[in-house]
């Protein structure tokens, strides 16, 4: 389906990644404003709402624990994400998901479809070429009506759609 939408009730699944997360927020909130009946899902807003400490930045290879927590994280704001879905809204997560992390996050989503939108400035160079990528983003609201009119360079199929 060129829209990504499984169906026409079930809202449709954006994920913005980057390497700052002041750009993701913004472009993210942009586009939801754009999208009409659409909320944000910032995971790491999320993780915050839930854990006790302050969050740790990674430097370097994390650990198995920080996997697990960026695992739990991402189940976390998926499943925010399709509460709000299947009741018709768009969801825009906002993540970390850079590296070989992109596509374990994708297979968290499989089998559905996503339109990723990656801002592209500073991204580690292993980061697959998948979805749409964008500069960073200068005035973001040009930049959200860019992506909204190029929505299908921005849809990842994860799995074979019927």
């Amino acid at each position: 389906m060129s829209d990504g939408a499984p169906d026409s009730d079930r809202g449709r699944l954006f994920l913005v990644t980057g390497t700052d997360p002041d750009q993701r927020r913004a472009l993210a909130t942009a586009l939801t404003r754009r999208l009409g009946r659409a909320v944000v899902v910032d995971g790491e807003a999320l993780e915050r709402l839930v854990r006790l400490g302050p969050l740790e930045p990674w430097t370097g290879a994390p650990s198995s624990a920080q996997l697990r927590d960026r695992l739990l994280r991402w189940s976390a704001a998926l499943a925010v994400a399709e509460t709000h879905q299947l009741e018709g809204y768009d969801a825009v997560l906002v993540e970390d998901a850079l590296g070989d992390r992109l596509e374990d996050l994708l297979d968290l989503v499989a089998p559905e479809p996503v339109h990723l939108v990656v801002i592209g400035s500073g991204v580690d160079p292993t980061t697959p070429r998948w979805g749409l990528w964008v500069g960073a983003p200068g005035p973001v609201d040009d930049v959200a009506v860019d992506v909204l009119s190029r929505l299908p360079e921005a849809l990842v199929v994860t799995a074979d759609q019927p």
